[in-house]
């Protein structure tokens, strides 16, 4: 059986840096490459520098990860669920980025590694496998 992959979401690298418990998590599945990251959890992460040093610093610690691209195919998978989600108006209630780094992981059968509800809001239509990298409302 092949060791699952997994796609960060932005809260992990986030908390990686807060809390020691997600930091080992962290650490020990980048030694491992089994995290990823996409063009969508980089440029949100990015976001959060607080200034130019910063930025290069996530930059360069980013580019030394496994990275899973945003495919075209991943974008249609992103459309879908997005109009899944409009039939019954909840379609403005997902953030958008979440959305493409969930489709991204599952077009690559990677795991989006997460701490954030919306991602089990998203596997409860996709099926797809999310997984909290602390339990849910313990940091």
């Amino acid at each position: 059986m092949a060791v699952p992959a997994y796609l960060a979401d932005t809260t992990v690298h986030v908390w990686q840096r807060r809390d020691p418990g997600v930091r080992q998590r962290f650490e020990s599945l980048l030694a491992e490459g089994r995290l990823a990251v996409c063009e969508m959890s980089a440029l949100e992460y990015l976001n959060n520098a607080a200034n130019p040093t910063a930025y290069e610093a996530i930059w360069r610690a980013l580019r030394g990860h496994r990275w899973m691209e945003v495919t075209s195919q991943a974008m249609e998978r992103a459309l879908a669920v997005h109009r899944v989600l409009a039939a019954t108006g909840q379609h403005r209630h997902f953030s958008l980025p979440d959305l493409i780094i969930a489709a991204t992981a599952e077009v690559h059968g990677a795991t989006v590694l997460h701490y954030d509800a919306e991602y089990d809001r998203i596997a409860a239509i996709t099926g797809q496998p999310v997984e909290w990298v602390a339990d849910k409302g313990s940091l």
